[in-house]
C-alpha cells in the first residue's frame, strides 16, 4: 500500500476530526430569555398546558362501589328501553345494548316474570355491593 492510498483513505477521518476540534472554538449562541404568559410559572406549551385539570382522588371501598354503580345506572336510564319504568326481556336487552343486564338477566329477574325493570337493576347491583 502505498503512501497516497493510506492518505486518500485516512483524509476524511482528518477532516472530520478537525471540524470537531474547531467546533468548541465557537461563541455561544445568544437565546432569549423565556418568559411564560400571564405570570406563570414553569414551561407553558402543549405538553405542559396552563389549565390543568384537577387531580383525580383515588376511589376505594364503599366509594368506588357506588360510582361504579352511579355510572351504570346512568347508562342503563339514559337507554330507552329501560327508561321511565319500562321493562324488557332478555331478547330485548340484548338487541338494545343492555349487555350487563343480558348477561345477568336470570340473576336480575328473581321473580322470573320474564322481564326486568330498572328498579330490578338497581336491587340487583345493591345486593352485588353487600
Amino acid at each position: 500500500m502505498s503512501l497516497f492510498d493510506m492518505l486518500r483513505r485516512v483524509s476524511p477521518l482528518i477532516v472530520l476530526g478537525c471540524f470537531i476540534g474547531s467546533a468548541h472554538a465557537l461563541p455561544p449562541q445568544a437565546v432569549a430569555p423565556a418568559t411564560p404568559p400571564n405570570g406563570a410559572r414553569g414551561v407553558d406549551g402543549p405538553f405542559f398546558p396552563q389549565n390543568r385539570a384537577a387531580p383525580v382522588t383515588p376511589s376505594t371501598g364503599t366509594a368506588l362501589q357506588q360510582e361504579a354503580q352511579q355510572r351504570l345506572e346512568a347508562r342503563l336510564g339514559a337507554n330507552t328501553a329501560l327508561s321511565n319504568g319500562a321493562a324488557v326481556t332478555k331478547t330485548q336487552a340484548q338487541t338494545a345494548g343492555l349487555g350487563y343486564v343480558a348477561k345477568h338477566f336470570d340473576q336480575i329477574d328473581t321473580s322470573h316474570k320474564g322481564s326486568v325493570t330498572m328498579s330490578d337493576v338497581r336491587q340487583y347491583l345493591q345486593q352485588q355491593g353487600r
